[in-house]
Order: structure tokens, then sequence, then C-alpha cells
């Protein structure tokens, strides 16, 4: 059963009543939490279902050339050929989700990240220090953050990372989750 609090933010999201950060904010809860998903596609269905309602049938059709206009434009986006990977963890740090493109980026599945902080497991030798503890103080601020810091693969390899980590906070600023956003950088050197 979802909480009250997540609900409205996805009645708010549906409705369009969110700005742009924070519609990308629940956008990442909206990635991993299938309860929230399925809420947010019952709500918009709703939304279609009422506006289709009180629409004439000529008034609904869009004409050709906006159509094609539309379709131009989506034609037309950069497609992202490699998908971001996802980690999300609770306000305690361990990790509760993430997506087959992290798993793949990393070597580990979730199973075996589960429960666990990353930064033990993902970081090494020539991690820079630095950068880890600029990323914790922000975490611990709960203040959103972006870095890019080398990690190392399952196997030992190590791999560059662009991370950004969102906080996503509930009515009274405190903590429901962490969710990175990782995206594996082939232009950087490995020393």
């Amino acid at each position: 059963m979802l909480s009250d609090f997540l609900q409205n933010q996805a009645a708010l999201y549906v409705s369009g009543a969110m700005t742009e950060q924070e519609r990308a904010e629940f956008e990442l809860v909206i990635e991993f939490h299938d309860e929230v998903r399925e809420c947010v596609c019952r709500l918009a269905d709703v939304g279609v279902a009422v506006t289709l309602a009180t629409q004439s049938p000529v008034a609904s059709a869009l004409p050709l050339e906006l159509r094609n206009r539309i379709v131009t434009l989506a034609a037309s986006r950069p497609q992202h050929l490699k998908p971001d990977g996802m980690v999300m963890s609770g306000p305690d740090g361990l990790v509760q989700w993430i997506n087959p493109a992290f798993s793949a980026m990393c070597g580990y599945s979730l199973d075996e990240l589960r429960g666990k902080k990353l930064g033990p497991i993902l970081q090494g030798e020539k991690t820079d220090r630095a950068t880890v503890e600029r990323i914790g103080q922000e975490v611990r601020q709960c203040r959103p953050c972006r870095e890019t810091i080398l990690n190392y693969h399952k196997n030992g390899t190590p791999y560059w990372v662009d991370i950004s980590i969102t906080p996503i906070l509930d009515d009274a600023g405190q903590p429901l989750w962490f969710v990175a956003r990782e995206s594996e950088l082939t232009d950087h050197a490995v020393a």
C-alpha cells in the first residue's frame, strides 16, 4: 500500500503540477518503485479517459500537419545508445535496487549488492579519496551531487563513471531514498 505522500506525488506528477526539477526527481522513483509506477499509470489512464470523454470526435483528431511535426521532432531527438546504470538505496545507504545496465557496468547482480554499501565494493586503490569524501558530504546533507569517479568492476578492471546522486525526500525533508544514475565514461584513460 502506497503512503499518502507517494499517492499525492503521483497525482501531482500526472496532473503536470510539478516543477521540472520535481518531475525529474519523481521519474527516478517511478523507475524503481513498481507500486508508484502502477499508480501513475492508473492515474494517467483515468486522465486520458476523462479527457477523451469531454472531447468531441472532431476536436480530438490532430491536424495532419501537427502530427507530422510531432513525429519529426520525436525522430530527431538524440537516442541513448547505452542506458544509464541506476541504483536506489535507502536512507541508510544500503542498496535496495539496481537496473540491468548498472549490473552490466559493474559485474555484480542485485542479489550480490542488496543490503550493502557500494563504496567499499566498487572503489579501489586508485579511486580518488577527495571525490569519495565530497560525495559522502553531499549525501549526508541530503543534497544532490554529480562527480566523476574511478570504480572497479567485479573482475577488478577499473572504469570511470559520471555519477549523479539525487536524494528523494518526503514532505518533512527526510530522505526516503537516494537514487544514483551512472554513465560509464569511455573517453577517460585509466592510469
